[in-house]
């Protein structure tokens, strides 16, 4: 099968596409054959070397959490699915895997697809909505009628948090650049504040954060005392002078709640844009368009 590989850490031009065997499944797994993967802004991050302190990757090394294909073989003990369904995954954060034609994964990780969605839909969401969806019912757990400050809500993670934040009825306060303040007002958002400027309003229960940096934190000093501050935003955020520590939230795979969310999806009550659909061939190119930024929608790569 095909594979898009890097033999070293470095910039997009160090990924390629190899011939690879097709991987067996074993006892309790599934095998995907791949008809669309994501592209997440960590994918960049690992093949630059961003991690490799705690986080070393084999080479060569195969990137992509998030797929979305064809059910094409199980292994023993597997029951409850058949060859042919269509299904969606989020492969394991550090092994990965997903820029393939076909890839091997526990069948408990597999989500269905929800009729009418196609593959490159379903193949946007597990990693930006999961993690949307976590660090909000999982981690900061908001109450009704209380405040909290999404940085970056409409992006492909903070969409998310803003829908989970609402659906809690909770007042959602986004911070973006200018040019996305009607959309965020559109996904629920109550107040927009444009990053880079100051906060004139009450203070806010909590923060959920996907950019980090300096302009957050200056934000952040307006968090009410005991209020969480929760980032996935792999830029720090300074904790000089704030009322609470930044806390890290990672990412944790659920089937059952991607299988939800693509079903919200697949009913309207959510978005996630599509910026780009590229052959896998050109995984190259999309690494360089993440890393440039101002998409306004996820990658996919399709095989």
């Amino acid at each position: 099968m095909r594979a898009v590989q890097f033999d070293q850490y470095g910039d997009a031009d160090v990924l390629h596409v190899a011939e690879v065997p097709t991987p067996v499944v074993g006892p309790g797994e599934a095998r995907v054959r791949v008809a669309a993967t994501g592209v997440n802004p960590a994918d960049p991050k690992w093949r630059q070397g961003m991690f490799q302190s705690f986080a070393p990757v084999p080479f060569p090394h195969v990137l992509g959490y998030d797929i979305a294909g064809t059910l094409d073989a199980v292994g023993e003990g597997v029951s409850g699915v058949t060859r042919g369904d269509r299904v969606v995954a989020m492969l394991n954060n550090f092994t990965k895997g997903g820029y393939a034609d076909y890839a091997v994964l526990p069948a408990a990780d597999l989500a269905p697809i929800p009729e009418g969605m196609d593959f490159a839909a379903a193949a946007a969401l597990p990693c930006a909505a999961l993690t949307g969806v976590q660090v909000i019912d999982e981690h900061i757990r908001p109450s009704a009628g209380q405040t909290i400050l999404i940085t970056g809500a409409v992006g492909a993670v903070g969409r998310f948090m803003t829908f989970a934040a609402v659906r809690r009825g909770v007042r959602v306060v986004a911070a973006v650049r200018a040019r996305h303040a009607a959309e965020a007002r559109a996904l629920g958002a109550a107040e927009v504040v444009v990053l880079g400027e100051e906060w004139p309003g009450a203070p806010f229960d909590h923060v959920a954060d996907t950019v980090g940096g300096p302009e957050v934190a200056r934000l952040c000093r307006h968090v009410a005392p005991g209020g969480v501050i929760g980032t996935v935003a792999t830029t720090p955020i300074d904790p000089a002078g704030l009322p609470s520590e930044p806390v890290f939230i990672a990412l944790h795979n659920d089937a059952a709640e991607l299988a939800k969310i693509a079903g919200l999806v697949a009913a309207g009550e959510i978005t996630m844009p599509i910026a780009r659909r590229l052959p896998l061939s050109a995984a190259a190119q999309a690494h360089r368009l993440m890393e440039a930024g101002g998409l306004g929608g996820k990658i996919i790569l399709e095989p």
